[in-house]
């Protein structure tokens, strides 16, 4: 009975394994688009069997969304975390601080902007249910944030569109092609001094100081 209970509790839980399965499967769709991953190498990769994921997703587009729900969650957790501590701030402060916070998220999560780009090369249903579900409440929020500075001048009158795709081009650009940099540059960009000065580098592009 003693050995039957100390093995169901170090018995990994199901949490643990559903987590394990989405952290494979965020990796291989950023790596090869949906499409290009299989549930068999997810599985393998999250050192899984295959009854054991498609008990957990019953299909691979279920774990896709999943997948790409997770890290749209913790992205909007890092920017509302981010902003809850800047009440009080003045407006262009807090603007460039969460910025900041995005180029830092996009250092350790680069498999957003590579998942994004993935599904953009097919334009199917996919890329429709990414837009609604997550990038256009990203985009609202950008351009509440960019109008008001736009406005008082702290920000060149460009439109917001190009204000949006210049702060997710500059800003993730580095660590989505992290493999390139490393070859050119010889300059790791998941290096935190790296990660900072790109994120000067970015809010200097913008706000021009």
């Amino acid at each position: 009975m003693t050995t039957t209970r100390a093995a169901r509790a170090t018995r990994p839980s199901a949490d643990a394994t559903r987590e394990r399965i989405l952290s494979a499967a965020l990796e291989l769709f950023s790596e090869r688009s949906f499409e290009g991953a299989t549930t068999r190498e997810i599985a393998t990769r999250a050192g899984v069997t295959q009854p054991l994921l498609n008990y957990h997703f019953s299909s691979k587009d279920e774990l896709w969304r999943a997948a790409v729900d997770g890290l749209f969650a913790e992205l909007e957790e890092a920017l509302t975390t981010r902003a809850e501590g800047l009440r009080g701030v003045d407006e262009l402060a807090a603007a460039k601080l969460l910025i900041r916070e995005f180029v830092h998220f996009s250092a350790t999560h680069p498999q957003l902007h590579r998942t994004i780009t993935q599904e953009c090369k097919s334009d199917g249903p996919r890329m429709d249910w990414l837009v609604e579900r997550h990038v256009r409440p990203r985009y609202e929020q950008a351009a509440a944030l960019f109008a008001p500075l736009v406005a008082s001048g702290h920000v060149p009158d460009i439109p917001v569109v190009h204000l949006y795709y210049l702060l997710t081009g500059a800003g993730p650009t580095m660590f989505v092609l992290a493999p390139e940099c490393r070859r050119l540059t010889g300059i790791d960009p998941s290096a935190p001094d790296v990660v900072e000065a790109h994120a000067d580098a970015v809010i200097t592009l913008l706000f021009g100081r």
